[in-house]
């Protein structure tokens, strides 16, 4: 059962929603990449339609049908990678985007929540979250940090904010979704419109792990007497 704004009360508010759409422009929430509405409160990806949204990509007939796609209902659907709820009143809560959701022992992660906490302490300049793939949780959580006034000269400073900063994450972020280690940058790369390019450390971190796992093993000499 999609929605309108000409269902909702106009006048009021709620804490941590998005909204309601404009007039004529109708939402909703369906399980991740498929055309299953999901009930009040559940989780699941955020689709629009209405007169105001996107008729596709110039030139990239697969990226359009992959993006737009028409339902039984007869409209046609923009999928816009947003995870989030709606509300017994209609109103969307934004949780983030899908392809940056970090899944660690069955839990769902938003990054920019945790990025959001360690932004907030007085000792980080910007933060940066990834999903390190796993094989006993499926992923866990890796913080990129810039510290204001540049990473610790020694690795004594280098452990002392750590340790500052992880404790305070342990009084500000659940234990499932606590990082299992924290690097420090002197700079975070960035996107052409000034945002963490998160992706470049995703393949940074990528290009380590294969080059660990294909890096030969070192062996004892053989000290057996002659």
């Amino acid at each position: 059962d999609h929605r309108d704004l000409h269902s909702f009360p106009t006048r009021r508010s709620s804490d941590l929603s998005i909204g309601i759409p404009f007039p004529d422009t109708y939402y909703k929430i369906v399980k991740p990449d498929t055309a299953e509405e999901l009930p009040y409160n559940e989780e699941g990806e955020i689709l629009l339609s209405g007169p105001s949204v996107m008729e596709g990509y110039l030139d990239m007939p697969e990226e359009t049908a992959n993006t737009i796609r028409e339902h039984a209902d007869g409209l046609k659907w923009v999928y816009t990678g947003d995870l989030g709820t709606m509300d017994e009143e209609g109103f969307i809560h934004f949780r983030g985007r899908a392809k940056r959701m970090i899944i660690s022992s069955g839990y769902n992660i938003y990054p920019a929540q945790l990025e959001n906490i360690f932004d907030a302490h007085d000792k980080v300049q910007m933060s940066c979250i990834i999903g390190v793939p796993d094989d006993y949780k499926m992923q866990k959580v890796k913080a990129f940090i810039m510290p204001k006034g540049g990473v610790p000269a020694t690795e004594d400073g280098k452990e002392a904010l750590k340790e500052e900063l992880l404790a305070y994450a342990r009084k500000n972020i659940a234990k499932y979704a606590m990082p299992y280690d924290i690097e420090f940058r002197e700079e975070l790369p960035k996107t052409l419109v000034g945002k963490v390019a998160y992706r470049v450390l995703e393949e940074e971190e990528e290009a380590r792990r294969k080059a660990a796992e294909t890096a030969p093993e070192k062996t004892e000499p053989d000290k057996t007497e002659a």
